[in-house]
């Protein structure tokens, strides 16, 4: 008899070994739950139209797949979700610039939204997670309404004459649709880490004031909110004007017309597109406000406006295209902060010496 049940124990015993070898009741048979698969460029973008559809319909909670903890922020501001511009966007505008990045499952847009009906530029950045998202940054300047603050009848009349061009979200959906080079994937590629060394070139040309730190393309030009800033003369200026507009983007650098953003730091440049080329970043430029003119080499005096000679920071979503490993295009959204606002994303001391 006692032969008999240890005989039985024995046999248990194996069975159960058997069992939790195996994972356990319910598990697969040869296979890891390694969760969703990464998402590619058309899964990422679909997220920035989530994104968008959900900021319209004024609810995050109920309309994107959301990680268990989210940081979100609004000009380097952290809010909770579903505050700032959650609470006034009110349409999708018709610009729409994105960089997708499936290696580190992050993706970039500059475009254009509305807020309470009035043209908005938007710059965002979502990280995911399992395909949820996990970091919402975003980048909002809402267009003052015709005449100034209040309107109509407001505190300021409009000019007179024939308006000014378009500047940010109106002149971008004046033009509709992002240069067709930005889609353009290219045969001749650089590294991931060689895009960035081109970006980073970039920022320390203009704080040094050398276009030799920096390789541009002969066709190289910069929009900045909607408006070209290279190669786009400034009509009806006086004769021997420094004209920054003018001037193509490695001129642009050596005149030292942008010298009052003198350190442009931090910088960050989370997504970076190997297949077409593209890198989209955060860069705070620093502008101390004690630069009011600079000698121009070659174009005479050049005095800085009462906005760009006081102390501020600029922080900057910047798209870079490069073509053979040169910078072919650039577009930016910029946003104005408090001098000394630090990125609630960069975990570093926003502080560094003058170039």
């Amino acid at each position: 008899m006692r032969k008999t049940v240890f005989g039985c124990g024995l046999a248990l015993a194996a069975c159960v070994s058997l069992l939790f070898a195996q994972g356990g009741p319910g598990a697969a048979k040869g296979k890891e739950d390694k969760g969703p698969a990464p998402c590619d460029r058309a899964c990422l973008e679909g997220f920035v139209d989530q994104y968008l559809d959900a900021l319209v319909a004024h609810n995050p909670f109920g309309g994107l797949p959301l990680a268990a903890r989210v940081k979100f922020s609004e000009n380097d501001q952290l809010l909770d979700l579903g505050d700032g511009l959650w609470n006034v966007t009110t349409g999708v505008g018709k610009y729409k610039l994105i960089v997708a990045d499936p290696q580190s499952q992050q993706v970039g847009f500059l475009g254009t939204v509305l807020a309470n009906d009035r043209p908005t530029t938007l710059a965002l950045r979502l990280k995911l997670e399992n395909r949820k998202i996990s970091e919402i940054e975003t980048l909002v300047t809402i267009s003052n309404p015709p005449g100034g603050p209040g309107g109509p009848g407001g505190a300021k009349a409009a000019p007179k004459g024939p308006p000014p061009p378009p500047t940010g979200a109106a002149a971008l959906d004046a033009m509709g649709a992002p240069d067709a080079v930005f889609k353009q994937a290219e045969t001749q590629r650089s590294s991931r880490d060689q895009l960035i060394v081109a970006a980073n070139a970039y920022f320390d040309a203009m704080e040094r004031g050398d276009a030799g730190l920096a390789q541009f393309d002969a066709q190289c030009n910069r929009i900045e909110n909607g408006v070209q800033m290279t190669n786009n003369p400034t009509p009806n200026l006086p004769a021997k004007t420094v004209d920054p507009r003018a001037l193509n983007c490695a001129d642009q650098i050596t005149s030292k017309v942008l010298s009052n953003y003198q350190v442009v730091y931090p910088r960050r440049i989370p997504v970076v597109d190997e297949e077409r080329q593209t890198v989209f970043g955060f860069f705070m430029h620093q502008q101390p406000g004690d630069v009011t003119q600079v000698e121009s080499p070659g174009r005479g005096l050049y005095k800085f406006s009462e906005a760009n000679s006081q102390p501020g920071f600029v922080e900057v979503a910047q798209v870079f295209k490069v073509m053979g490993g040169r910078i072919r295009r650039m577009e930016s959204l910029t946003t104005p902060v408090p001098y000394g606002t630090p990125n609630p994303f960069f975990n570093d001391d926003w502080r560094r010496a003058k170039k």
